[in-house]
C-alpha cells in the first residue's frame, strides 16, 4: 500500500507548471523624456491543467521585482531561492497552494527601476502597470474576475504596496515583502540636502555615485521633475527636492488614503507585509524601525494590514518571503 507521503512526494515530482513570455510595447510610456524603452517584456506562469482545461479560470498574481533586476530574476534559481516556477510547482504539487496564473511584470528603467510610478520624465510605469499590463495580459489568459493580487519585493514591494492602496478596487490581495526600506516613512531629508547635492552632482558628470542615488532620483522624477535639467531631470533646487522627498512615503500615501481606504470593504482588501531584522541602515536610520512606524501609521489610520518580522536581510531569503506571500494571497482567494 502506497503511503500518503509518497503520493504526496510523487505529487510534488511530477505537477509542472508552462512557462510562457511574450512583450509589447507600452502606450503609456510612449515619447517619455527619458527615453525609456517602451518594449516591455513579461513573463507568465500557467499552471500545469491550464492547456488542458479551456473553460476554466484562474485565480492571477502580478509580480514586481526590484531595483537592478528584472522579471526573469523572478526565475532564476539561486542559493536562497528555487525560483518562482519550481517553488510553484512543489507548493501546487504537494496540494499546499491552489493553481493560480502568476505574470512577472518588467519594471526596468535606464536608472535602475521604474519603482511603478507614473513621471513626466520616465513615462506613466503606475498606469502601465494598472492598465495595459492588465488589459493584455488578462485577455490573453483566462484570470477569474475578483481574484487578482499583486507581490513584490524591495521596490516591487513598495510598488505592490503604494499600488494597492491607490488602486484597491483593482486588487482583492497583496504581499509587500520589504518594502524599500527609504520609502516607508517621513525623514528629515532636508538635513542631508549637501550629501545629496555631492550625489546628483556625481550623477549628471557620468561619475560614480552611491547605488541607492538611482531610486531617489527616479523618485524625484516623479514628484520634483525638470525637463530642462538632463541628465537627472530633477529640479535644480535642492531644498525643494529635499521637502518634496519629506513629504512621499508610504505612511505618507497611507494617512492620504485612509478615509478612502476604510471606505472599502476591508476583507476584500487583504495586506500582508514583511521585513527581515537585518535590514541595515537608510537616510541614517534603523530599516527595521522604519518599517514598524509604518505599520504603526497603518494600524492608527485602520488601515487592514497583517505584518511579520523575520530573521534575515534584504535579499538573502527571497524564496522564503515569497512563499509566505504567495501563502497569504492563496488563503484569500480560497
Amino acid at each position: 500500500m502506497t503511503s500518503d507521503s509518497t503520493l504526496k512526494q510523487k505529487r510534488e515530482n511530477t505537477y509542472q507548471g508552462v512557462v510562457e513570455r511574450f512583450s509589447f510595447e507600452a502606450v503609456t510610456l510612449v515619447g517619455n523624456t527619458s527615453n525609456e524603452n517602451v518594449l516591455r517584456n513579461i513573463i507568465v506562469y500557467l499552471p500545469q491543467s491550464y492547456a488542458d482545461s479551456p473553460q476554466r479560470e484562474y485565480p492571477i498574481v502580478y509580480l514586481l521585482h526590484g531595483m537592478d533586476s528584472n522579471p526573469e530574476a523572478w526565475f532564476a534559481p539561486s542559493a536562497n531561492n528555487p525560483g518562482i516556477e519550481q517553488t510553484m510547482n512543489r507548493l501546487v504539487g504537494a496540494g499546499e497552494m491552489g493553481e493560480m496564473i502568476i505574470v512577472a511584470v518588467d519594471g526596468t528603467s535606464s536608472i535602475l527601476g521604474s519603482w511603478y510610478l507614473n513621471s513626466p520624465i520616465s513615462g506613466n510605469f503606475f498606469d502601465y502597470l494598472t492598465q495595459e499590463v492588465i488589459d493584455i495580459t488578462e485577455n490573453r489568459y483566462r484570470a477569474i474576475k475578483g481574484k487578482r493580487a499583486i507581490c513584490g519585493h524591495s521596490m516591487g514591494g513598495f510598488g505592490a504596496l503604494n499600488t494597492i492602496m491607490m488602486r484597491p478596487d483593482l486588487y482583492q490581495a497583496c504581499a509587500a515583502l520589504s518594502p524599500g526600506g527609504m520609502m516607508m516613512r517621513d525623514h528629515g531629508y532636508q538635513e542631508h540636502a549637501d550629501f545629496f547635492r555631492h550625489q546628483f552632482d556625481l550623477f549628471a558628470k557620468g561619475e560614480e555615485c552611491e547605488w541607492f542615488i538611482h531610486a531617489y532620483l527616479t523618485i524625484l522624477r516623479v514628484i520634483a521633475p525638470d525637463s530642462d535639467n538632463p541628465p537627472t531631470y530633477i529640479t535644480r533646487n535642492i531644498n525643494e527636492a529635499m521637502l518634496a522627498l519629506e513629504q512621499f512615503n508610504l505612511s505618507a500615501t497611507a494617512r492620504d488614503r485612509a478615509q478612502f481606504l476604510n471606505s472599502q470593504r476591508k476583507e476584500t482588501l487583504p495586506i500582508y507585509t514583511e521585513i527581515g531584522t537585518d535590514e541595515g541602515e537608510s537616510v541614517g536610520e534603523p530599516i527595521l524601525e522604519n518599517f514598524k512606524a509604518m505599520i504603526a501609521t497603518f494600524t492608527a489610520l485602520g488601515v487592514p494590514v497583517s505584518s511579520h518580522i523575520f530573521e534575515g536581510g534584504h535579499i538573502d531569503k527571497v524564496g522564503e518571503q515569497t512563499v509566505r506571500g504567495l501563502r497569504f494571497i492563496d488563503s484569500k482567494f480560497n
